[in-house]
């Protein structure tokens, strides 16, 4: 009968604790889960260089080197091809980068398509200052 107390004493005694359930997964603290929902569209470079992140909720943020993103992940550096980010001190991996997604409209920016329009108004102006 003692020892039936002594181990529900020490059963109580885990319990009140704070010791975690085994059997549920352990606590993301790093978000990890999350990196790969998150998508770098591009960067703005002016006087300060800002990326454009959307996030796993779609929703759209601006970053600069040194921010702190909402997961508590820190912008180490922008590029126009990618975003470096650090997930923290005890997190695997302790950093991340994103390559730039979002390329497909930039080819009817670029070829010998991308003058056409500008070249073609001009000559159309010079035109009509020549029938006068």
């Amino acid at each position: 009968m003692v020892a039936e107390r002594v181990v529900f004493a020490c059963a109580l005694c885990l319990l009140l604790s704070g010791m975690r359930d085994p059997f549920q997964p352990p606590l993301d603290t790093c978000q990890i889960a999350q990196l790969n929902q998150w998508l770098f569209r591009g960067m703005i470079q002016g006087k300060h260089t800002v990326g454009i992140l959307r996030d796993a909720g779609k929703h759209w943020h601006r970053v600069a080197v040194g921010e702190l993103l909402p997961t508590g992940w820190r912008v180490i550096s922008v590029t126009v091809d990618e975003l470096q980010i650090s997930t923290g001190k005890d997190c695997i991996p302790a950093q991340w980068r994103w390559k730039r997604d979002g390329t497909q409209n930039e080819k009817m920016d670029s070829g010998p398509y991308a003058l056409r329009p500008a070249l073609r108004q001009h000559s159309d102006n010079a035109a009509r200052h020549t029938d006068r």
